[in-house]
């Protein structure tokens, strides 16, 4: 599935991606997924958590939690 999005930038552990508002949804689950498999992958030893945040900015992160999809 292409949302359109694109990584603008990563802090820490964190990866920042710009999206259409409609596609936020899609590339929430699609980043999750990716961020869990390449965990597994890499960190075999360590579980693997990941949090998704949808926000205006990178500000707004912590304030809106992304719906399941």
């Amino acid at each position: 599935m292409n949302t359109g999005a694109q990584i603008i930038g990563t802090v820490q552990d964190e990866i920042i991606l710009e999206v259409r508002e409609e596609k936020a949804n899609d590339a929430t689950a699609i980043l999750q997924e990716t961020m869990i498999e390449a965990g597994k992958a890499y960190l075999s030893k360590v579980p693997v958590e990941v949090e998704v945040t949808i926000g205006e900015t990178w500000a707004e992160k912590s304030t809106k939690p992304a719906s399941a999809s």
